[in-house]
């Protein structure tokens, strides 16, 4: 067992009230554990350990109201925890002392985690705003493609329109050319008919009819 030490006595009320722990507080608890390093974090946990350590090694201390405690002097010396004890007080300690390393690290990784969120944010927004103007011109785009495209059925429309009045007037023109083609025929008789006999001149004196028509007793 460690020798006793020798301690100022408002460590110990500090200890006993549960007081917020100063270094002098910290030191004395330390000592009483066995403890190789001790903080204000596990100060809590380390004065209930040593409480009824210090009321068993001090027992007056119970025995004495708030404003009598100074009659016990300004020091105490008190003696460690019994090496059992003290080891099962540094097993609870460690413990404590590991969750609050996991804690920081914990704490650290949210930290690092949150910056990167943030990076992240920073990042995205100026995506967001284009992917929105990607969008919008898709759809200025699209209404284009539907404009173009009902135009092109318009025009083909149109064109399907054209295409039948071409037709049409093609047909026409057969016909046409038809009524032509008699109009030639009766052109080629109207020559055929100039061969025929000639007319004008003088009469003949039988007038085609042969022999003398005023002569002889026909009259």
């Amino acid at each position: 067992m460690a020798e006793a030490k020798v301690f100022p006595m408002n460590a110990f009320v500090s200890v006993l009230r549960g007081e917020a722990a100063d270094q002098t507080q910290l030191d004395m608890l330390a000592y009483i554990t066995q403890a190789e390093t001790l903080d204000a974090d596990v100060a809590p946990v380390a004065q209930a350990l040593s409480k009824a350590w210090i009321y068993e090694q001090e027992p007056g201390l119970t025995k004495y109201a708030e404003g009598d405690i100074a009659k016990l002097g300004n020091q105490v010396k008190i003696e460690a925890l019994p090496e059992g004890e003290a080891t099962r007080a540094q097993a609870v300690l460690d413990i404590l002392a590991g969750l609050k390393e996991e804690n920081a690290a914990l704490k650290a990784e949210v930290e690092k985690l949150n910056a990167e969120k943030d990076e992240l944010a920073a990042k995205i927004s100026p995506l967001e705003a284009q992917v929105k103007t990607v969008e919008a011109q898709n759809a200025a785009g699209e209404q284009k493609v539907t404009m173009a495209s009902s135009k092109l059925d318009d025009m083909t429309k149109k064109l399907n329109d054209l295409m039948a009045e071409v037709d049409k007037v093609k047909s026409q023109g057969v016909v046409v050319a038809g009524v032509a083609g008699d109009g030639a025929a009766a052109a080629e008789g109207g020559d055929a008919m100039s061969t025929g006999p000639e007319v004008g001149g003088e009469p003949e004196a039988d007038f085609g009819l042969g022999g003398d028509a005023f002569g002889g007793d026909s009259w």
